[in-house]
């Protein structure tokens, strides 16, 4: 479904101080998704994983390489192909406040995507986004609340819910339960389990969380200073890696009890 290629990507250097030029922030990036697939990429601060999902959504375009969906190319497509994969590639953020209008009402959140895109009357978008309240575990009657009304984990449910109104093909879920304490955490993960089986959706999942990644992904790799350095399915040979940037993200899985956890040399 999903193939980046060889992507390349670099900053400008804004300080007029140093003269080195552009700053790599992406280097020879190539993956592949197939679709129905949970992808995990993993890396800690700073290592590219946002970069790269922003050229994969088709917001910044690469220095160098391409990004291939469902067999066309991202970066040389007609306007209306390009309107398409708007439909179809989604998005939710890691600050679930930041990324809505604090003077919309959740009702007006989630129905925005479903305005650009379909033409329901009034009662029908009202009955739509009250079913896409129910599947993320709230209430039809919480359309009338502004995102200060919300918890964070509740917010980042009505997130969830304006991604999948339109039933989009790829969602990038940048960091999106990162800001999340760990039962809403928890809560978040199996809703996002739940519902790519209910809309066979496929899930490309950025974050620097290990036990996250491990607990909803099939497919997982680890990204270093703008490098892909590890990529596998097998938990086991994850923890194996002699990596240093895949060693530091295992060390932080700390079992309950002692004699159970992960001694990294």
């Amino acid at each position: 479904m999903l193939q980046v290629r060889e992507v390349s990507h670099s900053y400008g250097n804004r300080n007029w101080l140093d003269r080195s030029g552009s700053r790599p922030v992406l280097e020879n990036i190539s993956l592949t998704m197939d679709k129905g697939s949970c992808y995990g990429l993993l890396g800690t601060s700073g290592a590219g994983k946002s970069t790269l999902g922003k050229i994969i959504l088709g917001i910044e375009k690469p220095s160098k390489g391409e990004v291939w969906f469902e067999g066309k190319n991202l970066y040389h497509s007609s306007r209306k192909l390009l309107k398409e994969w708007r439909r179809d590639l989604q998005v939710v953020f890691q600050d679930c406040y930041s990324a809505v209008n604090p003077l919309m009402t959740a009702a007006q959140i989630i129905g925005e995507p479903l305005r650009n895109f379909e033409r329901y009357s009034p009662k029908e978008l009202q009955r739509r986004i009250g079913i896409l309240l129910e599947q993320v575990g709230l209430r039809p009657e919480d359309e009338r609340k502004y995102p200060h009304q919300f918890s964070g984990g509740q917010l980042q449910r009505v997130n969830i819910a304006r991604a999948i109104a339109l039933k989009p093909k790829l969602i990038v879920l940048d960091e999106s339960v990162s800001s999340l304490d760990m039962v809403h955490q928890t809560q978040i993960l199996s809703l996002l389990a739940d519902l790519r089986t209910h809309y066979g959706l496929s899930y490309l999942f950025i974050t620097h969380d290990i036990r996250a990644a491990t607990a909803i992904c099939d497919h997982i790799a680890v990204m270093d200073q703008g490098s892909l350095v590890y990529q596998g399915g097998d938990r086991e040979s994850l923890i194996q890696c002699a990596h240093p940037a895949v060693k530091q993200l295992v060390s932080s899985i700390l079992p309950e009890h002692p004699s159970e956890r992960i001694v990294l040399n």
